[in-house]
């Protein structure tokens, strides 16, 4: 007997809310009478409060490992409630929705769509300070839910320049600091020649393979499994020890 496998679609949530707040409930509050249509990956929630333009490296970074066709809700969102343009970028694989900042600006190079501004669908009325949870989920849901009915044809075409869209392909400076202190930047690993320090402050950092190649407690830069130059210590806070932060640059000696 052979069992066919079911494809759900995939909803994405990116957002700076932390791990377990009230924002990321009431997300999965209004995504759940629509389970198990759609799946919802929690895909990150921990970005730096109020960096766009930081998480926008990161997400480039994770499109490789996203299963397609899906959409990401991506909120880290500032501006909420001010001029800036909540939009849709609707792809062949994969749709993106939140606020024009420059969260998208990375991503859409490796999935490219067409650009529209969104209006509100809710039955709820919009909170000047939550378009996460009336405006850009349950837009994803339309998207979602019903595919074949292409509901941004009755959008307004967003013709201008997304924010971003002039920003280099990647950058000299942190753009996160996980759970374990490691500092991830926005530089890609795969032509750094090894012999190279980096700095960072006034550190100077040589390059390892690995974490295990390290003295306990030193510092070093390596390329990690996303494929970015990263700066740790082994078995300790490389965020703490250095006085690291998001943002902060770092220069190629």
């Amino acid at each position: 007997m052979t069992t066919d496998l079911i494809v759900h679609p995939i909803l994405y949530l990116y957002t700076d809310f932390g791990v377990g707040s009230l924002y990321v409930g009431q997300l999965h509050g209004i995504i759940a009478p629509h389970l198990p249509r759609i799946q919802t990956v929690d895909l990150c929630h921990e970005l730096e409060p109020c960096k766009p333009r930081s998480a926008a490296y990161l997400l480039a970074a994770l499109g490789p490992f996203l299963t397609v066709p899906a959409v990401v809700v991506g909120v880290v969102d500032p501006g909420v409630g001010t001029a800036r343009a909540p939009i849709l970028i609707r792809g062949e694989k994969l749709s993106l929705i939140g606020p024009d900042n420059g969260l998208f600006s990375q991503i859409v190079r490796q999935f490219p769509g067409r650009v529209y501004r969104l209006d509100a669908i809710s039955a709820r009325p919009l909170s000047a300070s939550f378009h996460g949870r009336d405006l850009f989920v349950p837009w994803a849901l339309r998207l979602l839910v019903d595919p074949e009915s292409r509901p941004e044809s009755d959008l307004e075409p967003f013709t201008q320049p997304i924010v971003g869209s002039d920003w280099p392909q990647q950058i000299q400076e942190v753009i996160h600091i996980d759970r374990y202190g490691n500092a991830i930047t926005g530089w890609m690993g795969e032509e750094v020649n090894h012999n190279r320090s980096l700095r960072i402050g006034p550190h100077t950092l040589a390059y390892r393979t690995t974490f295990g190649e390290a003295v306990y407690g030193t510092a070093f830069w390596y390329v990690n499994s996303l494929g970015l130059v990263e700066i740790a210590c082994n078995q300790k806070s490389a965020s703490d020890a250095l006085d690291i932060h998001v943002a902060d640059l770092f220069v190629w000696l």
